[in-house]
């Protein structure tokens, strides 16, 4: 089975830290220099805080944290994603383009890491030589994480 039930999709493709990503093209919505973002207690370690995007709080993770890396470093772009009907943000090194991955590049996740980094892993395959993990945008936040960085981004 591939990403997401398709057969070849177009992908945005990130770097944060020593991971390559995947994220599927229509749920980017745009990518960004960072923006200031404002803590929130007692949020998850990969959680950086909430931006405001375009007049909206959205939720900001430092990717390279969540996949596992070091919170050290600043992160050069914000990638906003569209997630159901929320916003959300990832902070990456670098947004390395646009390119569109087939059966050859997305292989199928390892059952033994089905549940490594949080489930947030819905393939692992290789780009350009380079191990590459597309992520399922859908499980990077709980709701019940969602709402409290929100209702914090309001305050």
């Amino acid at each position: 089975m591939m990403f997401g039930g398709a057969e070849e999709g177009r992908f945005l493709i990130v770097r944060a830290r020593g991971w390559i990503c995947a994220l599927p093209i229509q749920e980017v919505v745009e990518t960004m220099r960072p923006l200031p973002v404002t803590p929130v207690a007692d949020a998850p370690p990969f959680v950086r805080g909430v931006a405001v995007v375009r007049g909206r709080p959205s939720p900001v993770i430092h990717l390279a944290t969540l996949l596992g890396g070091s919170s050290a470093g600043t992160a050069q772009r914000f990638v906003s994603l569209r997630v159901g009907e929320r916003l959300l943000v990832l902070e990456v090194e670098e947004v390395l383009g646009l390119r569109r991955l087939g059966a050859r590049e997305l292989g199928t996740l390892p059952p033994l890491l089905a549940v490594a980094v949080g489930g947030n892993l819905e393939v692992l395959g290789t780009l350009d030589g380079q191990l590459l993990a597309a992520l399922d945008t859908s499980r990077l936040l709980t709701e019940a994480v969602w709402g409290r960085l929100v209702t914090a981004g309001e305050a």
